[in-house]
């Protein structure tokens, strides 16, 4: 990483830096998120007009740019012209939306984002984002270097500026690619999301149109697969998540939802468990704010039994969720297809 992508994204210890507004006090969890969103995603004016403000953000650095995933009551976010003076680096602006709304005005345009768009603006040009009032957001951000795509200088003009690709149009590489990232982003190491990152550097100008592909499609299976992979992550906090309650959510038999994981050679139990421990044991070492408590993790995150879950724990990770407490004495994780 060059010393300008070093001052735009200081890294830290290449871990995934993790904020939530339950494990704070709540009076004080918007300026503590609008902290968190300038020191992972640069200079940014965040308002919120609401009561109690809801959030969480996962977000790390890697060598090609930042990547997080931010879920949040609505709020209206201004990249002014003193945020822009105080950008270090020029760069895109990228969010995939997984739920909810995000209305960009940028250069004189207008986009609408809906669930599975991928809206991209620039940093260096002024820009509102306002998220649809009263349905909470939740959305992949990524931020990349504008040098990361030197290679589109001879196409000239401003080909990010305030540019919508709607989900028919984003292609099934980049969205895969993206969806993973999304999804792995507590469990990868860094060196997976730094490839993932880079792929999808890769396959935006394609999905922009401004280069031609021959790639073919995902095949359905996968597809739909993917669509049920991302359920699951949504409901892992719901502790009656069970094969069948997947089966009845998207019309198929159970013994099928044991078919899609048996080709991984896991089971939806072995993946929802694995997923659900990942997410605790990021929280355990939340970065900011009040340190939840151990039970309070474990019930937050579906285990309804807290002998179970120490269980579950230790055989994962090697280690008790108490020693987990200790960052450098857990190693990150490996990256599984589960």
């Amino acid at each position: 990483m060059s010393s300008e992508l070093e001052s735009a994204f200081p890294r830290t210890d290449d871990r995934l830096q993790v904020w939530d507004s339950q494990y704070g006090v709540r009076a004080e969890a918007f300026t503590h998120f609008r902290e968190t969103i300038c020191s992972a995603f640069m200079p940014w004016t965040p308002e919120y007009s609401g009561r109690d403000f809801v959030g969480r953000v996962e977000s790390v650095t890697l060598s090609h740019g930042a990547v997080g995933r931010v879920r949040m009551s609505p709020i209206v976010a201004t990249k002014t012209k003193s945020n822009i003076a105080n950008s270090p680096i020029d760069c895109v602006h990228a969010n995939l939306i997984i739920s909810g709304e995000l209305k960009v005005d940028q250069g004189g345009e207008t986009k609408i984002a809906k669930r599975g768009d991928l809206v991209l603006y620039e940093s260096f040009s002024a820009v509102i984002l306002t998220e649809k009032p009263e349905v909470p957001c939740d959305n992949l951000a990524l931020v990349v270097p504008m040098q990361e795509f030197s290679r589109l200088e001879s196409i000239g003009g401003r080909p990010f500026s305030n540019v919508l690709i709607s989900s028919e149009k984003l292609g099934a590489p980049l969205s895969a690619c993206l969806t993973m990232l999304a999804q792995s982003l507590c469990s990868s190491p860094v060196e997976e999301l730094d490839g993932l990152l880079k792929a999808c550097i890769a396959l935006l100008p394609i999905s922009m149109g401004l280069f031609e592909t021959n790639v073919k499609e995902v095949g359905s299976k996968n597809y739909f697969l993917k669509k049920l992979l991302d359920y699951i992550d949504h409901n892992l906090s719901d502790p009656d998540l069970s094969p069948l309650k997947v089966a009845q959510q998207f019309g198929i038999s159970i013994r099928y939802v044991h078919k899609l994981f048996g080709q991984f050679g896991s089971t939806f139990g072995t993946h929802v468990t694995s997923e659900r421990l990942k997410r605790i044991r990021w929280d355990l070492q939340v970065s900011s704010g009040r340190r939840p408590s151990i039970s309070s993790l474990a019930y937050r995150w579906g285990f309804n039994d807290l002998s179970t879950f120490h269980r579950a724990f230790k055989k994962q990770f090697g280690c008790t969720p108490g020693n987990a407490l200790d960052v450098e004495a857990l190693p990150l994780p490996s990256y599984s297809k589960e």
